[in-house]
């Protein structure tokens, strides 16, 4: 394994918001569906490829600012495990979706033995170690120091590299090509990054060619349980918002070979889960759709995913409603002795 450093980025940093057309098909048409609020970006929907992004979106000081100071949905994070390791509970929960699903889903592609594989979001490197295990060299990236100690210290784990996500687009590339096989599977990561574009280049060319992608991503139009007013209510965490449609479009409008995109019936947590696995063409080949899945470039429209937003907020009220209905009459039976 080489020496790893992160690549260089020349970009010019923004401070507070940045003001950008669509990441996927850079049309600057939208319509709002979410009115700025408590200091958040408003939401928009692209009318052309109906992406649905924060606008304006956050500068990368601004990004790493909301990471470092007040962030606290990952065990890892700054904010919940200052120099600590993260807790037991979710470090044995990453372990057993390394085993049960990461490398599963894997090698039913591509044997790791020999290869050399990025590891993208792979928190405390459960699954970076089955894959060195099995054989790979493999680089690892994070985002959060609690996690990237607990992959060095306790793992046992070298070439672990931290990597804020205004910078994931700028993950060790030793030469261009290098790479057999790139994993997102253990954690979501486009919805956090700058640009999802940006890092998908990055991945076709530091892949070789016929390498694998595997991804993992929410979809924003299944969600398992209601915890907010508004499926997109999530603040500066997620500065995208993805559906099955928008995911599988950036893998093709990248060139990639789309081999399944399908919503993942074993992984499930405030929403239901995506999973993406495609391939860089091989040599002297042009891109193609080999998906089991009929791969549609038209999705839903924008009328369909306003109404199922809008079903979306009022199921939530409904739920709300019904559980206020029921501490009420919890209190009165307490009350008369029941």
């Amino acid at each position: 394994m080489p020496s790893i450093s992160p690549i260089e980025d020349s970009s010019p940093s923004i401070h507070g918001t940045i003001s950008t057309g669509c990441d996927l098909c850079n049309s600057t048409d939208f319509s709002v569906l979410l009115d700025a609020r408590d200091g958040n970006s408003r939401i928009v929907i692209c009318k052309n490829c109906r992406l649905i992004y924060a606008s304006p979106l956050l500068s990368p000081e601004a990004l790493d600012s909301f990471y470092d100071d007040v962030f606290n949905n990952d065990s890892g994070c700054q904010v919940r495990v200052g120099g600590n390791f993260p807790r037991d509970k979710d470090r044995k929960k990453e372990e057993v979706l390394a085993e049960t699903s990461g490398i599963k889903t894997i090698k039913r592609f591509i044997e790791p033995r020999g290869k050399n594989v990025l590891d993208l979001r792979c928190r405390t490197g459960a699954l970076t170690s089955i894959l060195k295990k099995e054989g790979a060299d493999v680089i690892g990236v994070e985002p959060f120091l609690g996690n990237v100690n607990y992959a060095r210290q306790v793992r046992g784990l070298t070439n672990i590299v931290d990597l804020p996500f205004s910078r994931f687009h700028q993950f060790p590339l030793p030469q261009d090509e290098y790479f057999d096989m790139v994993n997102i599977l253990s954690h979501h990561v486009l919805a956090h990054v700058l640009s999802p574009r940006r890092l998908l280049e990055q991945i076709l060319r530091a892949l070789k060619p016929g390498g694998y992608i595997f991804l993992d991503e929410k979809d924003v139009l299944h969600p398992v349980r209601h915890k907010m007013q508004s499926a997109l209510d999530s603040g500066p965490a997620h500065q995208f918002h993805f559906t099955l449609h928008t995911t599988a479009r950036y893998f093709h409008a990248m060139g990639f070979n789309l081999l399944e995109y399908e919503i993942d019936k074993h992984r499930s947590s405030d929403f239901c889960h995506i999973r993406i696995v495609a391939q860089k063409p091989k040599e002297g080949r042009s891109p193609s759709v080999v998906s089991k899945n009929t791969y549609s470039d038209s999705g839903p429209s924008e009328k369909a995913i306003r109404q199922c937003l809008w079903w979306l907020e009022r199921s939530w009220r409904l739920r709300l409603a019904r559980m206020q209905i029921k501490q009420k009459f919890l209190k009165v039976s307490h009350k008369l002795g029941f």
